[in-house]
């Protein structure tokens, strides 16, 4: 299940572009927009709910506290994406796949700042288990360990699922490389170091240029809805001639895996 939080005026082009491309490929999915223009059954509007980055985690807590009510026996895994996030939903399935959606998994790029075990950027997309998003909720939410209120939704989620025992697992392949981007591609890839910003928040080092990104990348953040369509056109609409993939050197690509606080 994939959830999107945005706001009404993006919904002719950041909203309409994720729907043209990713969105389609998650077995469900909705979007957590205040407004009245739509009358599309994926779009869920709280009135209580302001829009605006300061109200980002009382967006955040809204929504996982519905997707906890109305769709926690549906799925096994619960994925937060940005509207201006792009994500490969086939390398997603093939990392999640490696994981248990009963035991409680928490996925993403991991920041190491605020929180002692780190917390998953939230621009990047995070990943929550079904028994996650249950501990979420019925031990932190319920019973009001977690805060509900705030401009920066990843790092209190982040700080609520620590609260509650869901630790950080590993999405980072067997080379370094990341699968979860916070930055859009041309950042990772056509810089030959990474962003001072990321040097001093990310949790593993990393490396910019051609060794930034594995191979089964799952996401790219701060993408235009026109870099989305072609990012889409150029992976699902383009084939290289000649060229025969050997998927079987795949297997092993991540190890399954809780990553412990910094001693």
């Amino acid at each position: 299940m994939c959830w999107i939080p945005s706001v009404e005026k993006w919904l002719k082009d950041r909203v309409k572009a994720v729907n043209r491309t990713w969105v389609p490929r998650c077995d469900g999915h909705v979007f957590f927009i205040k407004t009245n223009k739509t009358q599309h059954n994926d779009v869920i509007s709280f009135d209580d709910v302001k829009d605006g980055r300061e109200f980002l985690t009382q967006k955040s807590v809204a929504a996982l506290i519905y997707l906890y009510r109305h769709e926690l026996g549906k799925y096994d895994w619960f994925l937060k994406g940005d509207d201006d996030t792009y994500i490969v939903m086939e390398n997603l399935r093939f990392l999640l796949a490696q994981y248990n959606s009963s035991q409680p998994v928490y996925l993403g790029h991991l920041f190491k700042k605020f929180v002692k075990q780190g917390y998953m950027s939230g621009g990047a997309s995070y990943v929550l288990s079904r028994q996650a998003l249950r501990k979420l909720n019925e031990e932190g939410f319920q019973k009001s360990k977690c805060k509900v209120n705030g401009s920066n939704e990843d790092l209190d989620i982040g700080s609520c699922l620590e609260a509650v025992g869901v630790p950080p697992h590993n999405s980072i392949d067997k080379y370094g490389r990341s699968a979860f981007h916070p930055e859009p591609a041309e950042t990772h890839i056509a810089q030959d170091a990474v962003d001072p910003w990321l040097v001093a928040y990310n949790r593993f080092k990393g490396a910019g240029g051609r060794n930034c990104c594995s191979e089964l990348t799952v996401s790219f953040h701060h993408v235009k809805p026109a870099e989305i369509l072609v990012m889409d056109h150029l992976l699902y609409r383009t084939t290289v001639y000649g060229r025969v993939p050997d998927f079987s050197r795949l297997q092993g690509l991540f190890e399954p895996k809780t990553i412990p606080p910094p001693s």
